[in-house]
Formats: C-alpha cells, sequence, structure tokens
C-alpha cells in the first residue's frame, strides 16, 4: 500500500479544474490497483503501458487529466493473455480480475482489475483504499497484431466488425428469437468454435470477437493496433517495435511506464497539438464516479425515505467515512 502525504487529498485547482478532495480518494483508490497490476507484471516479465487518457494524462500532467476518473493501461495482446491467466492466483486478497473468459457477467473485451463490485464502507475497506468507499479498478486494453498482408489485414478488421454488428443484433438474454440461434449456429460453423449454449448468446458472440481480434500471431504482423478501434473506422495502427521499449515517467505520487514512442502514439490518437487541454468538463461530471454516486443517492434516499441533495450526499458519506457529526 502506497502512503502519499496527506496534501495529496486536498482539494485542488489544475488547469483551470478544481478537483474535490473526494475525487483525489478516488483515484488513489485506483493507483492501488494499478500497483498490484504493476508487482505482478515485474514478477512475471509483463509488459504493460499506459493508454489512452491516462498516456496523454501522464505525458501532459504528470498523472490522472483533471477531469477524468478512471486509469487505463494497455498491453500487447500475448501478455494480456499471459496476465489472464496468472492474476487470479496472483492477486493480493483486496483484488480480483474480471474478463470475459472468467466472468459471464462481463461482456466486455476489456479486463479490469477491481477493488470490490460494490461500494463499501467497511473500516478495513476504507483504510485499505484511502478513504474511497467506491468500488474502482483498472482497465486493460488488449493490444492486438495486424496481418503484414494488407488485404489479410482488411479482412480481419472486417470480421471484428461484422461479429460486433452481430453482437448488437442478438437479444441480451432469453427468450432468443430463431433468428438469434441461426447466426449463433452459422458462427460456430464458420470459425470453427463450440459455442456454451447453457451461457448468454451476447456474451458468447462477444468472446468470438475477442477471440478474432487475436487471430494474427506476432511473427506475422509488422504492426499493432486497437482493434476495436479499428474495427469501427479509426486509423489507428503503429509499427509494433514502437512498444518494444518503455520508460518509467511520473504520475501522480508513483510512475507508470509508458512506449518510449509515446509521442507518434500520442500524435495519431489526440493530435499535433495533444498538449493543450481541449475540454474541461464540468463540476461532477466524471461519468464512472458518478454513476456510483447516483447508486449511493438512490440507497440513502430508499433509506431515510426522503429526496436528498448533493450536499447532503456528502454530509452523510464523511458521517460514514471520518465519522463527521
Amino acid at each position: 500500500m502506497l502512503h502519499p502525504d496527506e496534501k495529496f487529498f486536498e482539494g485542488e485547482e489544475r488547469e483551470g479544474f478544481y478537483i474535490e478532495s473526494r475525487m483525489k480518494r478516488y483515484w488513489a483508490s485506483q493507483i492501488e490497483a494499478l500497483e498490484e497490476i504493476k508487482r505482478i507484471c515485474k514478477k512475471h516479465n509483463i509488459r504493460y503501458f499506459a493508454e489512452w487518457g491516462t498516456l496523454l494524462g501522464t505525458v501532459r500532467h504528470k498523472g490522472i487529466i483533471p477531469w477524468d476518473d478512471d486509469i487505463d493501461i494497455g498491453m500487447l495482446r500475448d501478455d494480456w493473455n499471459r496476465f489472464a491467466q496468472i492474476a487470479p492466483k496472483e492477486l493480493d486478497k483486496w483484488f480480483e480480475m474480471k474478463n470475459i473468459y472468467n466472468d459471464t457477467e462481463h461482456d466486455n473485451c476489456i479486463m479490469r482489475v477491481i477493488n470490490s463490485r460494490h461500494m463499501s464502507f467497511e473500516p478495513d475497506f476504507l483504510e485499505r483504499f484511502h478513504k474511497c468507499p467506491y468500488s474502482t479498478g483498472i482497465d486493460i486494453f488488449p493490444i492486438d497484431y495486424l496481418p503484414r498482408d494488407s488485404q489479410k489485414s482488411k479482412e480481419l478488421v472486417h470480421l471484428v466488425h461484422i461479429l460486433m454488428v452481430t453482437a448488437s443484433t442478438v437479444s441480451k438474454k432469453p427468450p432468443y428469437t430463431q433468428d438469434d440461434l441461426e447466426i449463433a449456429k452459422l458462427w460456430e460453423r464458420k470459425l470453427g468454435i463450440k459455442i456454451d449454449w447453457n451461457n448468454r448468446l451476447f456474451h458468447e458472440i462477444k468472446k468470438l470477437v475477442d477471440l478474432a481480434m487475436q487471430q494474427c500471431e506476432p511473427q506475422d504482423a509488422d504492426e499493432v493496433c486497437s482493434m476495436m478501434r479499428c474495427q469501427n473506422g479509426q486509423d489507428y495502427h503503429v509499427p509494433k517495435e514502437y512498444y518494444d521499449e518503455w520508460i518509467e515517467m511520473p504520475f501522480e505520487y508513483t510512475t507508470i511506464a509508458v512506449p518510449k514512442q509515446y509521442d507518434y502514439i500520442l500524435r495519431l490518437k489526440y493530435g499535433d497539438d495533444y498538449m493543450t487541454p481541449k475540454q474541461v468538463l464540468g463540476g461532477h461530471d466524471y461519468p464512472n464516479y458518478k454513476e456510483q454516486e447516483l447508486e449511493l443517492k438512490a440507497l440513502m434516499e430508499q433509506e431515510f425515505h426522503t429526496s436528498l441533495c448533493y450536499q447532503d450526499i456528502q454530509q452523510l458519506i464523511d458521517m460514514k467515512v471520518f465519522g463527521i457529526q
């Protein structure tokens, strides 16, 4: 467990945006998950990198983007698969890993390491996660290989796209239509992959998406990409050697690994002026944090049989977390 200076938890303004103390604790809780991932990666020689907004935040802000509320990392597909196999046995008792293969309710091709599935006001939980009662975690994106043969590359991206379209048309849960069953059987035959008919078809199709994304082996590729972005029409792919080397950069009160060629990657994703902040959201608009805050508000309103404003909720949280009356 890291022990940042208490000044870190003070509210402050960054880039003209005010960050509340509660958000700092939410960040700190996520950093604990990051440290656990780093520990396992170091032990097993698994490469990981700051990815998407976290890469941008690391380079531009030396930490989390002030108006962001999550931490994203990426792993090359072979490392992603190794981590998926190793992590469940290696993670500290406070954490769990969920991905599309070990959790039938997790329909996302992004793996997550989380500290809990639900918010908690238990004293030991609050102590471990810097007085943050919310569930937090880290998204781990797979970085996949693109066939060097341009035609095969287009075919692979198209296959992933068609599977994503298929997933969007299949019922999320039973009962299924005859069309649902027939299209699932069609893909089962076409790909030669057995579908678990006891599971939700939507989840099984998303598993096919993930399996399709990783069809290209490293030796058959010169480039890597975010396959989910490519199938959606975004032209994001870079030479695979750009992820061969990495450097440690400051990240809040710790460090995080970034690809040595981060400038090229950030220019590709965010434009040549990526060092200039593009947008600052209004206060309390953090999407992941806000979702749990609203969930807690609903629970408290049910418990107290009354409508509560934002200040009421924060006062009740402070009473539970800090014992403030």
